[in-house]
């Protein structure tokens, strides 16, 4: 997920880059186009992220404008980068808001969106938060800020929810003592204990930058589990790794998201096939909505779609304001927010494309969009009600998805007990 913990240095100035794309150059006159903004950290951190998707939203747009517009409009984007700082998102988005006067914002990160979620319901604009994994998020947004992204806390539930279906019932957990890695081995421990009836036989906390982590091996093992819940990070995780097959412990594995990468894929084979699983965001590959946005994605970058940069998640964002417009007939802050679940939840028609949409609301129905990242059913809080997964093991030396699994929301509800 897209997020940042710790403390975020403040810039003392900011120099807001505003470019408008789409069906046309950028026009400030509200009676001839819909404008939308866009608020991305285009330098920054999350500069890395910004060209796949800048081509996913530019592919939205497009769509949009190539049939028919908005409400017979033209749609158009307004970016601003945020600097991937709470300073440059708050000041972006005023930029937005007051001086280019958008309808709506998508494109944020986790410390963009926290740092404009209360701007965003005081003035009623609806914000669509593509990546931001922020736990914060669970219970705050839903009124005018929607993420069409899996928590940082589901990274834990979708663990213990493997587990739960491999009928493991006895698990060890080992987590770094940092911030970033104890929260998902609190939520593996709560939702496996209360979730799934299972029991945790140890937990064992640790620091990281050390040599030997033998004693919390030997803790864990001597337990007697049927599987280890890992949460660490990269150095102290291939510590780990090589201790316990130096040893020969066996057994397996669930391991965070933050695991799965390549240094730790191609660490040893003794990890592969099973041994090891992890899970992270995925797409639903077979969805006619995902096989027509790659394809065009993929002429524009000459690559596929990744669910790890949440390029389809970008695009996903600005058809279902635009639909949300559509079912509204306004373009107030108000209205569009009532609209999106609407076309968003179970209950009308099931669309792929902004044309079929817009063919089933002026037909005077009622539409369900499944988006190219996949189901969009919010819940009450504005996040996804079950988010997809991809189950990955380790094969001849990197992460490969195995398969695909729906978040189980009923799992995600222990939490709130």
């Amino acid at each position: 997920m897209i997020t940042r913990k710790g403390t975020l240095a403040l810039l003392s100035s900011a120099a807001l880059a505003l470019t408008a794309c789409g069906g046309g150059a950028g026009s400030s006159d509200s009676a001839d186009s819909v404008k939308f903004g866009w608020l991305n950290g285009i330098t920054g951190d999350y500069s890395s992220y910004y060209e796949p998707s800048q081509a996913a939203v530019t592919i939205a747009i497009d769509e949009i404008n190539e049939n028919g517009g908005v409400l017979g409009k033209e749609a158009v984007l307004v970016t601003a980068d945020d600097l991937s700082t709470v300073e440059g998102a708050v000041q972006g988005f005023s930029r937005l808001v007051d001086v280019e006067r958008v309808v709506a914002i998508g494109g944020v990160e986790s410390t963009g969106g926290l740092a404009i979620l209360d701007s965003a319901i005081e003035q009623q604009i609806p914000v669509f938060c593509p990546g931001c994994g922020s736990a914060e998020l669970d219970t705050l947004a839903g009124e005018y800020m929607w993420r069409i992204t899996g928590s940082d806390s589901d990274g834990g539930t979708i663990a213990a929810q493997f587990a739960r279906d491999e009928g493991v019932k006895r698990v060890a957990i080992m987590a770094q003592n940092t911030e970033g890695m104890s929260e998902p081995a609190d939520v593996f421990k709560k939702v496996f204990q209360d979730g799934t009836d299972g029991e945790i036989v140890a937990d064992i906390r640790f620091n990281p930058g050390r040599s030997s982590y033998q004693a919390e091996l030997l803790k864990a093992f001597e337990s007697n589990p049927d599987a280890v819940y890992l949460a660490a990070g990269h150095e102290a995780a291939s510590v780990i790794f090589r201790e316990w097959q130096r040893r020969g412990y066996g057994g397996k594995f669930y391991v965070s998201p933050d695991l799965v990468t390549p240094p730790i894929g191609g660490l040893m084979p003794d990890l592969e096939d099973g041994v090891a699983v992890g899970a992270i965001a995925a797409y639903d590959v077979e969805s006619p909505a995902y096989i027509s946005f790659a394809e065009r994605f993929n002429e524009a970058t000459g690559y596929a779609p990744s669910p790890g940069v949440y390029d389809a998640n970008q695009y996903d964002q600005y058809i279902a304001l635009a639909l949300a417009i559509t079912k509204a007939q306004s373009t107030e802050g108000a209205a569009i927010a009532e609209a999106i679940p609407q076309v968003l939840n179970s209950g009308g028609t099931v669309v792929y494309s902004y044309a079929d949409g817009v063919r089933e609301l002026e037909a005077g129905n009622e539409i369900n969009y499944d988006g190219a990242s996949g189901s969009l059913e919010l819940n009450e809080y504005g996040n996804l009600a079950s988010p997809l997964f991809g189950e990955q093991f380790i094969i001849d030396g990197a992460w490969q998805q195995v398969g695909t699994l729906k978040l189980d929301p009923e799992l995600r509800e222990v939490l709130d007990r």
